[in-house]
């Protein structure tokens, strides 16, 4: 019996990893660590044949270096986006050491998407498309003729910079789906009235002589939020002030320009005719707090840590605005300020908060209906398990797959073991 352990990511969001024991191999599926407290799962590393990294986001590789794992497999630009994420991690706290990354970068082996690869004796996978960040991946295995499809954090409508998730699978058994948005009231609204707030928000800003400070992840939203705002101030629409960035956002920015052919094809074709979809970018300085007015882009995206928490002192001044663009856990400065907290402590002073907060979830995940649509398009699974996901969305997500797909599903709690196929 193929079984999986669930070592985080349930009723959660951070810290995904999933065990697969088979009779004759264990591998992880993702190894993360939790955002707001740099949680790590709790897994024996001594006996895992293999991890394999759906994509590099904090919450689903940033765990890795801490143990020592024989084999990493991800795609090329997984792998350098990862070795950001480690060295951010090695800068903020002290999970893991410079010497732990090199451990861990020295055991990856690259895969491409829809190439097959050999993870174990009785484990064969493919890597697909997700549409998350550049190199976000849904894992499909071949577990000793049974298939899983791990579909990591996904995207189910084209962005600016990517392409949508593919769904073009073969016949699955069992489904691992991500629920982060999964609850009938996680309705978004269409992209393009996404920009239009956006850019309605900064433009207020702007007009007012203030600044807009915008905290991002470094990989995937920072890169999308950049090309709307360059995008329509080319076509007039929006002021062109300076934009400032900051953090490992500056170097991963440059990688999505190396990794052109995994992008959007409109975002390639403009690379390769030499022209900048990211437009004109500043490093922040000290000029950043005597310039006005100006857009500020810096991780970390749920205002936790990273060189955002040195702008926040600009909130004092009620002309400036701090606009979240996505999911802040609870826990976080983040979401303090999106629940209304009148004052923030990143260091040892308060800072009052003056300047205007708003909440655009201008996310990388796939909605509810999203969800849905991306269920009814690949081949129907026999069973469904939920995680990546708060309590009520992963058990509405549950509930609808269940009531409306007619297919038994499931949202497991930490610890968990369950058979994996029927």
């Amino acid at each position: 019996m193929t079984i999986a352990k669930f070592h985080g990511g349930c009723h959660q969001i951070g810290k995904s990893c999933v065990e697969i024991n088979t009779k004759k191999s264990k591998i992880l599926i993702d190894c993360g660590m939790d955002p707001s407290d740099n949680g790590l799962p709790d897994i024996n590393d001594s006996d895992v044949d293999a991890v394999v990294v759906s994509h590099a986001h904090l919450d689903h590789c940033g765990a890795i270096p801490y143990f020592n794992f024989k084999k990493i497999f991800c795609n090329p630009p997984t792998a350098d986006l990862m070795y950001n994420v480690w060295k951010d991690t090695v800068s903020l706290s002290k999970t893991y050491k410079e010497e732990d990354i090199k451990k861990s970068m020295d055991v990856i082996k690259t895969v491409n998407y829809r190439e097959e690869k050999q993870v174990t004796s009785d484990i064969k996978m493919k890597m697909y498309d997700a549409g998350h960040i550049l190199g976000s991946s849904s894992l499909y295995l071949d577990i000793d003729g049974k298939k899983l499809l791990y579909t990591g954090d996904i995207n189910e409508i084209e962005t600016r910079t990517l392409r949508a998730a593919d769904t073009d699978f073969d016949e699955i058994d069992t489904i691992i789906i991500e629920s982060t948005y999964g609850s009938p009231l996680d309705i978004k609204p269409a992209r393009k009235v996404l920009e239009k707030q956006l850019i309605d928000e900064i433009s207020e800003t702007i007009d007012n002589g203030g600044k807009v400070i915008i905290p991002v992840f470094a990989v995937g939203r920072s890169q999308e939020i950049i090309v709307v705002i360059n995008n329509y101030m080319k076509s007039g629409a929006l002021k062109e002030v300076p934009i400032y960035i900051n953090g490992s956002l500056t170097h991963t920015t440059g990688m999505y320009m190396g990794y052109s052919d995994w992008l959007n094809p409109k975002i390639k074709n403009a690379i390769e005719n030499r022209i900048n979809p990211f437009g004109n970018l500043i490093k922040g300085g000290d000029e950043v707090f005597s310039r006005e007015p100006c857009i500020i882009i810096s991780t970390s995206g749920m205002v936790q840590g990273g060189p955002v928490l040195q702008y926040l002192s600009l909130l004092k001044n009620p002309r400036n605005k701090i606009i979240l663009t996505g999911y802040q856990a609870e826990g976080t400065i983040g979401r303090s300020l999106e629940e209304g907290a009148t004052e923030v402590k990143p260091f040892k002073r308060a800072i009052p908060v003056n300047g205007k907060v708003v909440k655009i979830e201008f996310s990388a995940h796939a909605d509810y209906n999203s969800l849905l649509r991306f269920m009814k398009k690949i081949p129907q699974p026999d069973k469904a398990i939920v995680m990546h996901g708060e309590r009520y969305q992963a058990l509405s997500l549950a509930m609808t797959i269940w009531k409306t797909l007619k297919i038994p599903a499931l949202a497991p709690s930490i610890g968990s073991v369950l058979p994996l196929f029927d």
